[in-house]
């Protein structure tokens, strides 16, 4: 028994030391395509660092990013706690059918700033409303795939309460119109309205929202069982995949909608990027090369960026979209209802947004957001910065 012990615990020091050798003599990885973040880099030595204990902190993070064979350890030890009947997972729950949902429990939630954000948008719809008629001001909010496929989520999943913080929303913007998705969402939820890898909704998903939107604004749609379905790819593995590094996950699709004989909405407009990048149609077909096809859509997230239709009319119809990655699906969909769309991620931008509704002559504003975003984002108070 002594000699068994004896060779468990040399082969294991034998095994520790040979993958920190590799790892020590593998260069370092600058970007995990994956994780779709940057790795750590090595600690600065310095005495502040270790009594701050910064060093120490850096060191152990560095060495867990630049570990060798990361993405591989990590689906090994996914597959032994699905074998032992585990389905909360790196921050994520695995559900039925191949559906990967977000983790977001009650305890996630800052009441504070939840209240904050509601405020922000309340005051800076009251600000457009000195300009702009309240019935043109419109907040959509989309529910996560957890709560609209909430029968495919593991027994005992717990989540936060999705619709007590819509129904906040909905009952602060009552001078606006607040567009509410998830009769639309619930009634389609044995469809492929989400991806199940991602924590996105897929562009049947969004076209749901986009019939609501046209219900509720009185612009005209197509019905999606005439229009043509274009797959672009069927091979996305997307952010909760990145989580979880399942090996027996699914793979999602990404495909767009066109009028028959036509090209798919969004592929006419002129998309300028943060001022600088011009691109023809809202898509980027490069993405579809990457790890996050999701960034099809736009090229991914920027601080603003501009598509431009052409004239519809003699009175101009220009709309401000201030969103999360949500809207990058929703808002190809609706091109063809302005003549210039303005879309505002507050994450990467720092502008005055009161005098951006004079400067872009704005008709219409919609402000989208999934739901877990909007209740985290801690950007949102840029709305009534003052300058």
């Amino acid at each position: 028994m002594k000699k068994t012990k004896y060779i468990i615990t040399v082969l294991f020091i034998v095994f520790i030391s040979a993958v920190s050798a590799i790892s020590f003599l593998m260069p370092d990885r600058k970007f995990s395509p994956n994780e779709n973040r940057y790795l750590s880099e090595p600690p600065k030595l310095t005495f502040d660092n270790i009594l701050s204990t910064d060093f120490q902190d850096g060191l152990e993070e560095y060495l867990r990013d630049q570990i060798c064979f990361r993405d591989e350890w990590i689906t090994v030890k996914t597959g032994i706690q699905k074998a032992c009947g585990d389905t909360d997972i790196g921050g994520a729950y695995v559900g039925a059918d191949g559906y990967d949902f977000e983790k977001i429990t009650p305890e996630d939630v800052d009441e504070k700033l939840v209240a904050r954000n509601i405020k922000a948008v309340t005051e800076y719809f009251g600000m457009a409303s000195e300009t702009i008629d309240k019935d043109h001001l419109s907040f959509l909010l989309v529910p996560t795939s957890g709560f609209v496929m909430s029968g495919k989520l593991p027994r005992y999943a717990r989540l936060f309460n999705q619709s007590s913080y819509i129904g906040q929303v909905e009952e602060a913007m009552s001078d606006y119109r607040f567009i509410d998705v998830r009769k639309e969402l619930l009634a389609h939820n044995r469809e492929y309205i989400y991806y199940k890898t991602d924590h996105h909704w897929t562009m049947d998903g969004a076209y749901l929202a986009y019939k609501k939107w046209c219900e509720s604004t009185g612009n005209l749609y197509e019905d999606k069982d005439i229009l043509e379905k274009n797959v672009l790819c069927s091979d996305f593995k997307g952010s909760l995949y990145s989580k979880i590094l399942d090996a027996d996950s699914a793979s999602d699709s990404i495909w767009t909608y066109s009028p028959k004989g036509h090209a798919p909405y969004g592929a006419h407009c002129k998309v300028t990027i943060d001022n600088k990048t011009t691109m023809e149609g809202c898509f980027d077909s490069s993405k579809l090369k990457e790890k996050d096809k999701y960034a099809y859509f736009f090229g991914g997230n920027y601080g603003e960026v501009h598509i431009s239709s052409g004239p519809k009319s003699d009175k101009k119809k220009n709309l401000l979209v201030i969103k999360d990655s949500f809207a990058n699906t929703f808002v190809p969909l609706i091109t063809m209802d302005y003549d210039n769309i303005y879309m505002v991620d507050l994450r990467y931008y720092n502008g005055d947004m009161k005098a951006y509704l004079d400067e872009k002559q704005i008709s219409d504003v919609l402000v989208l957001y999934n739901i877990s975003n909007f209740i985290s984002d801690r950007n949102l108070h840029k709305l009534t910065k003052k300058f």
